[in-house]
């Protein structure tokens, strides 16, 4: 049975489920409508090029259909720039401990159990953040 679900957030894996699809197919069989939508959804972010490269597809019949997906909310509100954490007076003494998670725009993820330490924390968020640079 055909793959009829495509990922619409990795293009890696998208083109995994493409040369699946294309191996399990007879040849010149058309190209399924949740396929194109994928792709069109990873176009907004990564290029119209890229992604009809990558994937070995028309660009043109790519690019109409990026055109003529609906945006979502998602797309048009950009992530926040910047998050200031506010460290109150629980943590100034160093009695307390804290829980951080921080996640980064590449998938990038850091969970830390730390003791109430206000600088500690400060340099391992600033570290964390500028790894990527």
């Amino acid at each position: 049975m055909p793959r009829t679900t495509f990922s619409t957030t990795d293009l890696r894996q998208l083109r995994c489920q493409v040369d699946a699809w294309r191996q399990a197919q007879p040849a010149r069989t058309r190209l399924p409508e949740p396929l194109w939508a994928a792709a069109a959804a990873l176009a907004t972010p990564h290029g119209v090029s890229a992604v009809a490269r990558l994937l070995g597809l028309d660009y043109y019949t790519l690019k109409r259909r990026v055109i003529q997906a609906p945006t979502t909310s998602a797309r048009t509100t950009p992530p926040p720039a910047f998050v200031e954490l506010q460290l109150g007076d629980p943590l100034r003494d160093g009695s307390r401990s804290c829980h951080v998670e921080l996640f980064d725009s590449a998938g990038g993820k850091m969970t830390m159990d730390l003791p109430g330490d206000p600088p500690t924390l400060r340099g391992l968020v600033e570290a964390f953040w500028r790894r990527g640079r």
